[in-house]
């Protein structure tokens, strides 16, 4: 069984990811995000200005096709791989799928550091990431552990509030 990490831009699936797999050590630990650019020998950011978000979800489809096969693995997915109901079908075949939902404060806390390597939000202003912040909300909400995470918790706490949750759901 893999544990699967949706959430928007900004919500933490990179940090608590990590946490995560430091307290379930049997896992492995991959970021779709992080194999895109892997593959294409460049930057999500590169990736969108060369090729355009179309090609790049091409591209994040194969890899989630690939790492959905995989056994014992946390998954930390982009922000958008929602919007394919394919890729969530695949992810769900062998993976329990975890939201992290942060409400909107928190991401907008959060965007100094995100608008660096996320395309997306480069060159929005806050109303366009609103939009795309609440157009997701559907996309995110077809999962199976839905965790509310905040700047008020490290990621520890949110990791190990994942864990109860798999553990009530694997009772």
């Amino acid at each position: 069984m893999n544990i699967v990490l949706t959430g928007f831009m900004a919500s933490g699936k990179t940090a608590i990811s990590k946490a995560l797999n430091k307290l379930l050590s049997s896992y492995n630990l991959v970021d779709t995000d992080a194999l895109i650019e892997d593959r294409m020998s460049m930057t999500i950011n590169d990736i969108f200005s060369e090729y355009g978000e179309k090609e790049f979800r091409k591209i994040e489809h194969e890899i989630i096709c690939e790492v959905a096969k995989t056994d014992n693995t946390i998954i930390s997915t982009g922000g958008g791989v929602v919007l394919n109901k394919s890729n969530v079908y695949e992810l769900r075949k062998n993976g329990i799928i975890v939201n992290l939902s942060p409400d909107f404060e928190t991401i907008k806390e959060r965007l100094d550091n995100a608008r660096a390597t996320r395309p997306l939000l480069k060159d929005s202003d806050i109303d366009e990431i609103y939009e795309r912040y609440v157009s997701r909300l559907p996309f995110y909400d077809d999962c199976d552990i839905k965790i509310q995470v905040s700047n008020k918790h490290n990621p520890q706490y949110f990791a190990k509030n994942i864990i109860k949750n798999l553990e009530l759901i694997q009772k």
